[in-house]
C-alpha cells in the first residue's frame, strides 16, 4: 500500500475484515480501531462499508474502480463481515474462540438472507425463482465438471505428490509409496 500511495498506482486494496484473525479477535493483532486506517499512513484514500450490505459493497467498490480509473490514485475498502467457519481446515476449531450466541447473531446478518428479503420486498424475488436460480447453478456445476473431466484425466494422490517438488523429500517418497499401496493412513 505504501508503494501504492508513494506511486499513485491504479489499485484497490480490499480488506476483508472478518472480525478474526486466525483464530483470536483483530483486537488482539492490532492496537488500530480500524483497519481501514491504516490507508492513512499509505497515503491513500480509505473507506469502511458493511461487508454483509450487498449492494453498499457493490456501491463502494464501484466508486473506488471509478476513482482509480480517472487517475485518483489507490483506495483502501474495509468490508466489515463475518467468517461462519474455520479460517482453514487444518485443525481450527471456532468453537474454541466463539459461542454459539455470537454466531447466531451474525446469521440473522448472512448478507444472502438480507439480499433475498430486499429482493422479495421488491417484488423481484419469489421461492420460484429462487428454485429455478439453485436447479440452475447445480446443472452449470455438472456441465463444468463433466467437460473438466474430459479435458483432464482424474489425477491420483501419487499425481499430486509427484507435481508438488522438483525432488521429492524422503516423507513423501514414503507417502506415495503408502498410496500406491492402497494404504490411507
Amino acid at each position: 500500500m505504501n508503494f501504492a500511495g508513494v506511486f499513485q498506482v491504479p489499485a484497490i486494496f480490499f480488506s476483508q475484515n472478518n472480525r478474526y484473525a486466525i483464530s483470536v479477535p483483530v483486537s488482539k493483532q492490532t492496537a488500530a480501531k480500524t483497519l481501514v486506517q491504516k490507508s492513512v499512513a499509505a497515503g491513500i484514500s480509505g473507506v469502511q462499508v458493511d461487508g454483509m450490505d450487498v449492494l453498499a459493497v457493490y456501491r463502494v467498490t464501484k466508486e473506488a474502480a471509478d476513482r482509480v480509473r480517472a487517475g485518483g490514485g489507490p483506495v483502501m475498502i474495509e468490508s466489515l463481515t463475518y467468517r461462519y467457519g474455520p479460517h482453514t481446515m487444518a485443525g481450527d476449531d471456532p468453537t474454541r474462540y466463539r459461542t454459539n450466541q455470537e454466531l447466531g447473531e451474525w446469521e440473522r446478518q448472512d448478507p444472502l438472507i438480507r439480499f433475498r428479503a430486499f429482493l422479495q420486498s421488491k417484488g423481484l424475488w419469489s421461492e420460484k425463482d429462487e428454485e429455478g436460480t439453485i436447479e440452475e447453478a447445480k446443472q452449470t456445476i455438472a456441465d463444468a465438471l463433466k467437460k473438466a473431466d474430459e479435458f483432464m484425466s482424474k489425477q491420483t494422490v501419487g499425481d499430486l505428490i509427484d507435481v508438488m517438488f522438483e525432488q521429492l523429500p524422503p516423507e513423501l517418497e514414503e507417502q506415495k509409496a503408502m498410496f500406491a499401496a492402497g494404504e490411507d493412513r
